[in-house]
C-alpha cells in the first residue's frame, strides 16, 4: 500500500477528520488531502508528528505491509519459542514422573545405594521429583489443548504411561526386569506422544 493509503486508513480507523489532523500538525486540510491522494508527500517532521498523533510506529505509515509482515514474523518467533518451552516441559515432565515413581518404589536405588541416607529421605526426594514432573506435564498438556487445540487421544496415552508406572510392582519378574519393562513402556509411550502429537502440532515452517 502507498503512503497516502496508509495515512488515510490509519486516520479513518481512529475516526479523525482531515481538518483535525491538519490542525494538530499545523498544516492545511488541503495538504492532508494531497498526502492521502499521493499528490504530495509529508515531510519527515510531519510524518513523525502523524505517527505520534496516530499512536503508531512511523514504519507503519511509510510501509504498512512490510511493517505488519515484520510484526507477524516477530509474533511467530515468540510463539515458536514458547511452543518449544512447553514441548520441553511436557517431555521432561514425563521423564521426571517416571524416574520419580520408580525411585520411590525402590526400582532405581534403595537406602543402601545412597550411603547413610534414611529411607524416608530418599522417598521424599523421589516424591518431589514425581510432583515436579506431574506439574510440568500438566502445564505442557494444558498449553497443547488450550493454544493448539490438540487431539484428546493424548489423554489415553498419558493414562497408559501412568498405568505402566503403577504396574511395576505386579510384573512377575525380578526388580531389574520389572524396571526395564516399565522404562521401555514409558519410553515407547513418550516417543509416540512426541512424534504423533507434539512435534507435528508445534512444528513451524522456516521463514
Amino acid at each position: 500500500m502507498s503512503l497516502g493509503s496508509n495515512i488515510n486508513n490509519k486516520r479513518k480507523s481512529l475516526n479523525l477528520s482531515q481538518e483535525y489532523v491538519a490542525d494538530q500538525l499545523g498544516v492545511s486540510r488541503q495538504a492532508v488531502s494531497k498526502w492521502e491522494n499521493n499528490l504530495s508527500k509529508p515531510s519527515t517532521q510531519n510524518l513523525i508528528k502523524m505517527a505520534t498523533l496516530f499512536e503508531c510506529d512511523i514504519k507503519e505509515l511509510v510501509s504498512s505491509d512490510k511493517f505488519m509482515e515484520k510484526q507477524k514474523n516477530l509474533e511467530n518467533q515468540t510463539e515458536s519459542k514458547k511452543d518449544i518451552r512447553m514441548h520441553m516441559a511436557a517431555a521432561f515432565g514425563r521423564v521426571f514422573m517416571l524416574v520419580g515413581s520408580l525411585g520411590f518404589m525402590g526400582a532405581i536405588s534403595d537406602s543402601a545405594d545412597l550411603g547413610s541416607l534414611p529411607n524416608w529421605y530418599i522417598q521424599i526426594w523421589y516424591s518431589v521429583l514425581f510432583v515436579i514432573g506431574l506439574v510440568l506435564t500438566f502445564v505442557g498438556s494444558r498449553d497443547y489443548f488450550n493454544r493448539k487445540s490438540g487431539s484428546k487421544n493424548i489423554i489415553w496415552l498419558d493414562l497408559l504411561f501412568v498405568l505402566s508406572i503403577f504396574l511395576y510392582p505386579f510384573w512377575p519378574f525380578g526388580r531389574n526386569i520389572n524396571t526395564l519393562i516399565t522404562l521401555l513402556i514409558g519410553i515407547v509411550v513418550m516417543s509416540i506422544i512426541n512424534i504423533k502429537f507434539f512435534i507435528p502440532t508445534w512444528r513451524k515452517p522456516k521463514l
